[in-house]
């Protein structure tokens, strides 16, 4: 939840790079990442000799960040501190247990070098500076964290922003819905094929820290975004387990993203992230270290936003993982196709131990493509395996990169890999139906913008929740679920703010902290606005007294003596000036408050500002109003240090209110007020048989394909060859609107009931379906027609 203030930094901190020629984001995010790195190194190794273990510098002292920020040259971490870092494996080969992920950093860093031109060392200082400023507490492993690790997230953001051409990266709104769809526990083996810098990974700890938080604790803001995730509730193994990078898996051709995701994991605290730079679709060598985690059906989970629309060299694929393109010659030792998108979930399929699930981002091609490969792939899916949902999301979603409609397609693991395929074209698929769900609106507008769209209606959280319950007895397709949304004011305690409100045990507590105004000052509100005119309505009346006050004294002198004003208009006049000019003591007073207030987001400053000015306008002219009116201006007994105090207590109330606002949303999904008219989601069956009831089994026993309820007969079933020896479909035993009849399509729209009630008309159905069937006899008849002149000119 960072602060508007610390975003500007972030964002200065970019621009120095940017500035200073590296202008690939990529490239300028991983230079940053290094110092962010370096920075964090330094508290990793002071908890590590608490340990007792030895220091990672006990050889060179001048790569610590404390010497690098005395040392700020370039060349000083191009000629020692990078050389060091691509060597820390060696150093630390011997190790017995990893701790803190600094034994694994060897394999990524090993070709770590620092870009930025030896010239420019005034860009190194002043990205140090500003490194130490976002991050005053790195040595502190509890208090740090949630910052870098949210600052990490705002420097990858900056890839999507305008001006910022970088590589594809998934929004991390749509990333943590995939992540509460699957809902994985501790200790559940987690992989992402095509991890880029480990979003997935990272929401997937995010997810199991928020889920066994006390909810009193935990915080979310209006996209989803969790916060105080501190994983409380958790037993101590457990907590270890989420903590433990051998849990979280992901490989990536781009060497870069490889190492920005693991330093990433990093910087939240995760030891040992297994983040590698393979080819996960590619051959896998058993001389490769990391073969081992290549090995089919090893991870509990797979989640994936793969690349797709794509063709590999498919001689260097792992034929084991795919089918083959066919059954003897070169064709059977060649995979069925070439296309990554195709290639990535056959290859999860295979990472998936039975009863393993998957969530991935799939183009709409693969869901109703008629290659023999994109049919195969859905028929395996539906036959050998559980299509538990298809979430069809709007085709902005991925703007401003490419507006490609995409679904996110959610299975489980139910063949192992030595039984699949065994599937009999009479067997009853283990998938029976498909539940799908349209998503219309999301966290953002679908527009090149990708603008906000807090505190509004969010179809992702409703598919959350049908998703989790659509087979229970409480799912209603017509009820809409969402948060409760609400405004907090928050702030980052920091020195400045133990400094002016050291007297307030609350703010102590939550030292080096973010935290919202009403959990400070527990004596406020939490809207914002609320709590702003608590404030406004308890001050003004004091700093009403303390402007009166102080204007005091020249009121009653300009009353005792007019010095010959004859008119009330000279009077007026000479009054209102000598106020005036004794105001400007009251108004230098007040400014000179400004040190109380936070510097960076002084929401309270310009509301103290408007209320004593306004103050002080209102004693100038009501003691002018009483000078014109000749009546007697009382003494008020109060000196100047007095007010000057009283003043600094006001503006010390104001103070409070600085900070920044941010939308949360609540922790729990609840029933729209209004129901929908038209349902979101639905279900389609793979296998319905088409009803004879003329059939009847040989001994006649049983007559009719289906029984009384509407459900076919096993014996019916049993008896009926729905394919022909050629494996072609018989067009007239199956139903051609089911999905086994539509050849396996599984493309949302295909199944989308057709709801009378959104037809606005007079008419009933039966009137409707009359009209149609006239309007169709005429435009036969004008066919007929036409095809009589054409052949009469014959």
């Amino acid at each position: 939840m960072l602060s508007p203030h610390i975003k500007r930094k972030v964002d200065a901190l970019w621009n120095k790079f940017w500035s200073a020629g590296i202008t690939n984001p990529l490239v300028a995010i991983e230079q940053i990442t290094y110092l962010l790195f370096l920075k964090r190194l330094e508290a990793l190794d002071n908890a590590r000799v608490a340990r007792g273990k030895p220091s990672i510098y006990v050889d060179e002292e001048r790569c610590r960040w404390s010497y690098i920020n005395q040392d700020r040259t370039p060349q000083h971490l191009l000629d020692v501190v990078f050389p060091w870092l691509r060597q820390l494996e060696t150093k630390l080969a011997n190790t017995e247990n990893a701790e803190n992920g600094i034994e694994a950093i060897g394999s990524r860093m090993s070709d770590a070098y620092f870009q930025l031109d030896p010239n420019k060392a005034a860009i190194l200082s002043e990205a140090i500076d500003l490194i130490d400023k976002l991050f005053e507490r790195a040595d502190s492993m509890n208090t740090s964290m949630d910052v870098m690790g949210d600052t990490f997230e705002y420097l990858l953001s900056e890839i999507s922003t305008s001006g910022k051409n970088g590589q594809f990266r998934t929004p991390r709104h749509i990333i943590r819905l995939m992540v509460d769809l699957l809902d994985p526990e501790p200790g559940s083996h987690i992989v992402d094929p095509a991890a880029g810098t480990g979003g997935f990974l990272f929401s997937t700890i995010q997810h199991i820290l928020k889920q066994h938080t006390d909810p009193e604790t935990l915080q979310i803001e209006w996209d989803g975004t969790p916060h105080r995730a501190y994983g409380d509730q958790l037993p101590e193994d457990a907590y270890n387990q989420v903590h433990n990078g051998a849990y979280y898996t992901g490989f990536d051709n781009d060497r870069t993203m490889v190492r920005i995701g693991w330093m990433n994991m990093v910087l939240h605290g995760i030891e040992n992230p297994e983040l590698h730079q393979r080819d996960s679709l590619g051959k896998r060598r058993e001389s490769d270290p990391v073969a081992p985690l290549l090995e089919s059906e090893c991870y509990d989970y797979v989640l994936a936003n793969p690349p797709f629309t794509g063709t590999v060299d498919t001689a260097d694929l792992d034929v084991s993982a795919y089918p083959r393109a066919g059954k003897s010659g070169k064709k059977a030792n060649q995979a069925i196709t070439g296309k990554s998108e195709l290639l990535f979930v056959w290859r999860m399929l295979d990472l998936l131990r039975i009863g393993g699930r998957c969530a991935v981002v799939v183009p709409e091609g693969v869901l109703f493509g008629n290659t023999d490969a994109h049919v195969k792939l859905r028929k395996e899916l539906l036959t050998e395996h559980l299509v538990e949902g298809i979430i069809s999301l709007p085709g902005g979603v991925f703007q401003p990169y490419a507006g490609v409609k995409t679904s996110i397609l959610i299975f489980q693991k139910e063949t192992g890999k030595l039984d699949a395929r065994t599937w009999e074209p009479n067997d009853p698929p283990r998938t029976q139906s498909v539940w799908f769900y349209e998503v219309s609106e999301e966290a953002f507008t679908l527009d090149q913008k990708r603008n906000e769209r807090k505190g509004q209606n969010n179809d992702l959280w409703d598919a959350i929740e049908k998703f989790r319950t659509k087979e229970t007895e409480e799912f209603d397709e017509l009820t809409y679920y969402q948060p409760e949304y609400f405004p907090e004011r928050w702030r980052l305690v920091d020195q400045h703010t133990l400094e002016v409100f050291s007297d307030v045990k609350e703010v102590a507590r939550w030292k080096g902290q973010f935290a919202a105004i009403h959990e400070l000052f527990p004596e406020l509100p939490a809207d914002p606005v609320r709590m702003e005119q608590v404030v406004i309505d308890r001050e003004i009346p004091e700093l009403q007294i303390l402007a009166q006050s102080f204007l005091n004294e020249t009121a009653r002198s300009v009353w005792e003596r007019p010095r010959g004003v004859r008119t009330d208009e000279n009077l007026a006049e000479l009054a209102r000036n000598a106020l005036k000019k004794e105001a400007t003591g009251f108004i230098k007073l007040c400014n000179q408050q400004k040190q109380l207030f936070d510097q960076e987001d002084p929401v309270g400053w310009k509301l103290f500002q408007k209320a004593y000015q306004s103050e002080a306008m209102l004693a100038i002219e009501l003691y002018t109003e009483e000078i014109t009116a000749r009546r007697k201006i009382d003494t008020v007994d109060m000196d100047e240090e007095h007010i000057k105090e009283q003043i600094k207590n006001a503006a010390r109330e104001f103070a409070k209110l600085d900070g920044y606002d941010v939308m949360l949303r609540s922790t729990e999904l609840k029933k729209h007020g209004a129901v929908l008219s038209e349902s979101k989601c639905w279900s389609a069956p793979v296998r319905v048989y088409i009803r004879n009831d003329k059939w009847q089994s040989e001994d006649g026993a049983v007559k009719g394909s289906h029984d009384e309820t509407g459900q076919v007969r096993p014996e019916y079933a049993a008896t009926v060859a729905i394919y022909d020896k050629k494996g072609a479909l018989k067009d007239e035993l199956l139903n051609p609107d089911c999905i086994e009849g539509k050849g396996w399509n599984l493309s949302a729209g295909q199944y989308k009931p057709f709801v009378f009630a959104t037809t606005k008309s007079e008419k009933s159905v039966v009137e409707m379906i009359g009209d149609l069937k006239r309007k169709e006899q005429k435009i036969l008849e004008g066919l007929n027609t036409l095809l009589s002149m054409v052949e009469g000119r014959e």
